[in-house]
């Protein structure tokens, strides 16, 4: 639809003298009739033309990528849930632990081993996503391969497509957490606690009586108990993806009998370096809107994009699980070349979550970043509205209850002042990129679905181009 406003030209003082002229000698000329171009119009006297062009074709497209850089996040992803879109998610955290610098002096009559257990910390500010009132077993393994002592991580660091074989379980928990109080099931504050196996706990704990090098050693220490994984209870059913704290510990927990009475008292295993945990992450699409995806088939070629109409006539945004969405304009230029157009105005974008895609249980991304792309669709610049330094996350306030009125603006004037007069070869390629910016686009499970334009007019995505007209059109 194309729209013809008529403004007081003392709102328009943007426009050039040279414009307002050529307006001027162009008065007494004899209107064309552009009735094909479903043009309306408000006149007055002394008021100037301005014609909204919002029917521009737009070319919806989900790019990806196999993996994302998933190490020293902050943050260790532990969860599995179904999701409509994506297919069934799953994440595992991968993670190397240290013994404490200085081990307790242990007294073999005084002191007694007790047990072990693993601590993960979930606290308000962390990343969930899905369904919380559903309980959440978490189990921990041991990892079995020697790929940590490699030094990867410093080389080329761990992707989220990247894993290790670990050992049967060591012990796990079944928890229902509240994320927003934070409160968990076993009434431990933001803590959720694995108890383990304790002949691992009782080893560690001989370890650490008899001062064994292999404790008192980081590097022996490593190479002997290669790392952990804390992975979703097998057979998982599915409902929730949590992002816990990297700062958790390993606790060896001894008594220690003082004066008759029975102290407890620990041996601590931290976080050994922040760039060793990274988050393993299969998605299976299987039945799912996604599942026909373009896949990447070498590492070396750009990410392949899907066309909306094989994705469920709609795109996505999902960074985390390697999905941006292009957008191209193929027939933009179009404009430009319209008898009447003089110049660009503004232009702006819209996006319209796709109704029924989210709700309060699948929030959608509060800030997707606008970034320009080509034929390659890697993610270029940002495209920030003109004089301003500060990059475009869309301004979305959403609302759950009127879906449609929940939008992403972007002003994209720069982008379509650039791309309206370009007819340069592979032009049709040049295009914009939705992302999630960071850090959160590796740290949050929210997603965006983008209706295309088979769908009704108020639930698609709209550019709405603003332009100066020659004539005042009836």
């Amino acid at each position: 639809m194309t729209i013809i406003y008529h403004y007081l030209r003392k709102e328009l003082l943007i426009i050039s003298s040279f414009l307002v002229a050529l307006s001027f000698l162009t008065s007494c000329e004899k209107q064309p009739d552009l009735g094909q171009f479903g043009l309306t119009n408000v006149s007055d006297n002394g008021s100037a033309n301005i014609v909204v062009v919002d029917s521009s074709t737009v070319l919806l497209s989900t790019v990806y990528v196999d993996s994302v850089a998933s190490a020293a996040t902050g943050y260790m992803q532990v969860g599995t849930y179904n999701d409509a879109y994506m297919g069934q998610i799953t994440s595992q955290a991968y993670l190397q632990v240290r013994p404490p610098v200085n081990l307790p002096a242990l007294d073999p009559v005084r002191d007694f081993y007790d047990s072990i257990g693993m601590a993960i910390f979930f606290r308000k500010s962390n990343p969930f996503y899905g369904d919380t009132t559903l309980p959440q077993t978490f189990e921990v393994h041991q990892v079995i391969d020697t790929l940590y002592q490699l030094n990867l991580p410093s080389q080329i660091g761990w992707y989220s497509n990247e894993y290790l074989p670990i050992g049967p379980s060591l012990g796990s928990t079944t928890v229902t957490i509240a994320p927003n109080l934070p409160y968990t099931s076993q009434n431990a504050g933001d803590t959720v606690k694995i108890r383990m196996d304790d002949a691992l706990g009782q080893e560690l704990y001989t370890m650490a009586y008899n001062k064994s090098d292999t404790l008192t050693n980081v590097t022996n220490f490593l190479n002997w108990f290669k790392g952990l994984c804390i992975t979703p209870g097998a057979g998982e059913p599915g409902g929730t993806m949590y992002g816990f704290f990297d700062s958790c510990l390993m606790r060896v927990y001894y008594r220690e009998n003082t004066n008759g009475a029975a102290v407890t008292k620990s041996i601590d295993f931290m976080l050994y370096t922040r760039p060793s945990q990274w988050n393993y992450i299969t998605n299976n699409r299987t039945g799912s809107p996604t599942a026909n995806l373009v896949t990447p088939t070498n590492v070396t070629q750009p990410p392949p994009l899907t066309p909306s109409s094989a994705t469920g006539h709609a795109s996505y945004v999902d960074n985390i699980l390697g999905l941006t969405t292009k957008l191209t304009f193929p027939y933009l230029n179009a404009i430009s070349q319209r008898p009447d157009y003089i110049g660009l105005l503004r232009a702006q974008l819209t996006i319209v979550p796709l109704a029924g895609s989210f709700s309060t249980t699948w929030t959608l991304p509060p800030q997707v970043g606008i970034y320009s792309t080509d034929l390659h669709n890697q993610q270029g610049a940002p495209v920030y509205a003109p004089g301003s330094g500060t990059p475009q996350t869309g301004n979305l306030v959403p609302n759950y209850l009127a879906p449609l009125q929940s939008t992403y603006t972007y002003d994209v004037t720069n982008f379509v002042a650039n791309q309206i007069t370009n007819t340069a070869q592979g032009a049709n390629q040049v295009g914009l990129l939705l992302s999630i910016p960071s850090p959160a686009n590796l740290s949050q499970w929210r997603r965006l679905a983008i209706a295309d334009q088979s769908f009704p007019t108020e639930q698609r995505i709209i550019l709405s181009v603003y332009y100066i007209s020659l004539y005042p059109h009836q």
